[in-house]
């Protein structure tokens, strides 16, 4: 009696001889179902398959995120002055005295968003264009005129160069930086000021507070701008924070310290 192997075997030789289509004995279509995985092998084998996936969505998570805690942990600011220079060559190493001029201004500036504490933050703007790097000049002249566009920054400290046309006399250039900032005279209510748009800052007791009396450029000045209608800053935040800014002017200017910086009562 032939065994099963045997009639196996003779079924698979038809099969592959073409004399039959199917076989009752050999079952041709069936599939193994593979072994559903479970616990750490389904996840290793996840991560397998999909490692390029997760790799990039880390990658964002953890830039996201780190985003996010700067946001959220960088220190509200009462106020934002802009500190800028047309010639780095008047100015030495201005950058190096960003954070003396922010503890110095902290010290004239209300708490104006009633947190507790008050801060100043000060944006250094390099306007140099004898500096050779057309990238440079472009990058930060775009910014100077950003940061005015949005009205956020209503107090300067800067040189009379910063907005010189080529095309113009150097008396032209002057009233035309002149025009940019409010009369000191409206400001304060003092009538020796009047007429006078800026004063500088060596002549000012910011320049001590800030330790910089003895080196301070000659051609540094300070001043608040001159809000009008039809500029693009020209709003009802904008103006908010010009009254502020003429407040901490006039508080520099009759050295008086009203502010609570960290580590003072």
């Amino acid at each position: 009696m032939p065994s099963n192997n045997d009639e196996e075997k003779r079924e698979l030789l038809k099969l592959k001889q073409g004399l039959i289509e199917e076989s009752d004995i050999i079952e041709t279509d069936v599939h193994e179902q593979p072994e559903k995985l479970k616990g750490l092998a389904r996840f290793e084998n996840f991560v397998y398959h999909n490692k390029w996936y997760i790799v990039v969505a880390v990658f964002f998570i953890v830039v996201g995120g780190f985003m996010l805690f700067q946001l959220l942990s960088k220190e509200a600011a009462d106020m934002r002055v802009l500190l800028v220079t047309s010639d780095a060559k008047q100015t030495p190493d201005l950058y190096r005295k960003v954070n003396d001029i922010e503890l110095a201004l902290e010290s004239y500036c209300p708490d104006f968003d009633h947190n507790g504490n008050v801060h100043v933050e000060v944006y250094y703007i390099d306007l140099t264009k004898q500096t050779g790097d057309t990238y440079y000049v472009t990058t930060n002249t775009a910014k100077f005129f950003g940061e005015l566009d949005t009205g956020v920054a209503q107090m300067l400290i800067c040189d009379s160069g910063i907005s010189n046309d080529q095309e113009l006399s150097d008396s032209e250039n002057l009233e035309k930086f002149d025009s940019f900032f409010v009369d000191l005279g409206e400001i304060t209510g003092d009538a020796d000021l009047s007429g006078k748009t800026t004063i500088k800052l060596k002549d000012t007791p910011l320049a001590a507070a800030a330790n910089y009396e003895n080196s301070v450029p000659e051609v540094l000045v300070i001043g608040v701008k001159n809000e009008q209608p039809g500029m693009i800053s020209y709003n009802e935040s904008s103006l908010e924070r010009n009254t502020q800014a003429r407040e901490v002017l006039v508080n520099i200017l009759n050295d008086n310290k009203v502010g609570k910086t960290d580590g003072q009562s």
